[in-house]
Parts: structure tokens; C-alpha cells; sequence
């Protein structure tokens, strides 16, 4: 299945470097009948973000998460494949 992941504009190697030090970044994926943002986290960041927002709100909610061992550019490639074999079943909400 074609698909397209679209990155924050004018990443270069030092941002790369800089999101996998945060944990955290969020792109789009458009793919024939569907586009969803999804907000990728890493283990550590997504229990910070938890932890925070609940206490400052009570609640935590993230619409379309995806959980990586690092958010990397090859991490996120790597999952957004995964996802399209399966015709991004898990995305069609």
C-alpha cells in the first residue's frame, strides 16, 4: 500500500538528534482513503507527558499514539511500514 509520512518542515541531523533526545514528535500519514496526525512517543517521554498532564489536569488523552523504542527517523519508517502491510487497520478510527 503507497503511503506518504510527512515530517515537520526543514528537519535537519542536529533536529533529528534534538526529537530523539525529547522523545517526542508528531507527523502526518496519508494514504489512499486515509490521513491521520500521529503523535510518537518514546517510553520514558510518554510516561513524563502522562505523569504531567495528569497532574496539572487529571487526565491524560493522546488521540493517535504510537509508541517507539526511540523516535527516530528509521523507527518511525520502520512502524508506518508495519502499519501499511496492514492496510493501517489499526489507524482507521
Amino acid at each position: 500500500m503507497q503511503y506518504e509520512i510527512t515530517y515537520p518542515d526543514g528537519l535537519d541531523e542536529y533536529d533529528w538528534a534534538e526529537i530523539e533526545a525529547k522523545g517526542w514528535l508528531d507527523v502526518v500519514v496519508t494514504w489512499p482513503g486515509g490521513r491521520r496526525t500521529l503523535s510518537l512517543y518514546d517510553p520514558v517521554r510518554l510516561s513524563q507527558t502522562i505523569e504531567d498532564d495528569v497532574g496539572r489536569h487529571g487526565y491524560f488523552v493522546a488521540a493517535t499514539m504510537i509508541v517507539l523504542p526511540a523516535v527516530t527517523r528509521a523507527g518511525i519508517e520502520r512502524a508506518v511500514a508495519r502499519m501499511a502491510e496492514a492496510n493501517f487497520a489499526e489507524l482507521a478510527l
